[in-house]
């Protein structure tokens, strides 16, 4: 058999390693437009101020491919498939390429708002970061026009990493975000307002609420005007704003599709014998442009092409673990009930806002739901291992090492868990608020 994979990211290579994985005699061949083997976008950034070079990012190089028996072409875009004849063909190239499966990991591109001169800016002061080749062209470019002031409209993960570089790479960096806090995907708001003043500490310019309606320069760029008339000088504008899934092959080619590649519960698209994994794909009306839902949706597919049709697809939790401006950030599930229906909610958490660090766990009927860990990530594995399972409050706030505390006079409470401040952070001087009685005069108990 030949398995045909047009995509060299994180959903097409990690669909070839769990192929061969499952079946080492099955043919394996790759084609990506890209010059470079996989590698990791998470570190993009850095490149722009040098603190990497590209080959640092390269994650898998020739021989993990051969030993895999898996053949890799770069440089080669695919520009139309023939379902019915199980052929597809590459720029460049007379002869089609035969299939018995196909697999789509077509990916994602930046998404470019309606922005005014956004679009015909491109390249001329206007960029986006989504490849090795992108960071370069803005490193060059920085170079170039000796720029001095970047704004970076986004102030999503890759946003905040990017004007963190930038502003490593001796410019000043402005982020402009459109929704009230930094991360509205991924935090809630008083994380969020934490996560501002830790990056404004660095230096770097926040300004939220902002709807970017202008690109503002003639043949250079020289700043942008906002919906609210308010002017910011740049000599370079970097768009993260969110992706779109790339659907132009899969839809050229006859294939259903909507935001993107209309898949089943087995990944496999409205044409026999071709699957799609990863950002490009759509199911149940939702995308997800994540690398988890890529690394789950990549052992799926492999079992289907493979005819081991056992596991399903029933979408992918959100969650996030990675550095943001050097401090730690978990984000999964459902971390602000307030957005969510029905009750029974329950959140415990833990706010140190002297040390940046915000634990949030989220319950529904005893239940793990989500939560928010920012700056202190030592409760990631219970997390990770407790989702969506049974748990108990005192579990819980012996994670957070959050405590009750009762007065000896009167036996009132002082519960970490509703109160904003810790027991610990209150002054000396704080007195019981029912009797008066001293601070000293509280006894922790313990959790059971």
């Amino acid at each position: 058999m030949k398995v045909v994979i047009v995509g060299n990211n994180v959903a097409g290579t990690f669909t070839a390693q769990n192929i061969h994985f499952l079946n080492e005699d099955v043919e394996i061949e790759i084609f990506t437009q890209e010059r470079y083997p996989y590698y990791t976008r998470v570190n993009l950034p850095e490149l722009i101020p040098g603190k990497i070079q590209a080959e640092d990012l390269i994650v898998f190089k020739d021989d993990w491919y051969k030993d895999k028996n898996i053949k890799l072409n770069l440089n080669s875009k695919v520009t139309k498939i023939e379902p019915d004849q199980k052929v597809l063909f590459i720029e460049g190239q007379d002869d089609p390429v035969s299939y018995d499966k196909l697999i789509l990991a077509l990916g994602s591109v930046p998404n470019i708002p309606p922005i005014k001169n956004a679009r015909e800016m491109v390249g001329k002061g206007v960029f986006t970061l989504r490849t090795i080749d992108d960071a370069l062209e803005i490193k060059e470019f920085i170079q170039n026009v000796k720029a001095k002031k970047a704004i970076i409209i986004g102030g999503g993960l890759l946003g905040l990493e990017l004007a963190n570089q930038i502003k490593n790479a001796n410019l000043d960096a402005t982020v402009v975000e459109f929704f009230p806090r930094l991360l509205p995907r991924q935090l809630d708001d008083e994380c969020s307002g934490m996560l501002k003043n830790e990056i404004e500490s660095k230096g770097i310019n926040v300004v939220l609420n902002a709807a970017t309606e202008e690109i503002v320069g003639n043949g250079a760029v020289n700043g942008i005007k906002l919906k609210d008339g308010q002017k910011i000088d740049a000599d370079i504008v970097l768009i993260q704003a969110g992706i779109r899934a790339t659907i132009d092959l899969a839809q050229n080619s006859g294939l259903e599709t909507n935001r993107g590649i209309i898949v089943d519960e087995y990944l496999e698209t409205s044409k026999k014998n071709i699957f799609a994994v990863g950002d490009c794909v759509e199911y149940k009306n939702q995308t997800w442009g994540i690398i988890p839902a890529c690394m789950e949706q990549s052992k799926i597919v492999a079992a289907s092409v493979l005819g081991l049709k056992k596991i399903e697809y029933k979408g992918t939790t959100p969650k996030n673990t990675l550095k943001i401006v050097g401090l730690e950030l978990t984000s999964i599930g459902v971390f602000d009930p307030s957005q969510e229906v029905g009750g029974g909610w329950d959140i415990l958490k833990r706010a140190d806002k002297k040390d940046c660090c915000y634990q949030k766990l989220v319950l529904k009927d005893n239940t793990l739901k989500g939560a928010i860990l920012f700056g202190d990530n030592k409760a990631m594995s219970f997390v990770y291992k407790k989702m969506e399972q049974d748990v108990t409050r005192e579990e819980l706030m012996d994670i957070l090492e959050l405590y009750l505390y009762i007065c000896s006079n009167c036996g009132a409470e002082y519960d970490e868990t509703k109160r904003e401040i810790l027991f610990k952070d209150l002054p000396n001087d704080w007195k019981c608020l029912n009797c008066k009685h001293p601070k000293e005069g509280f006894k922790k108990q313990q959790n059971k």
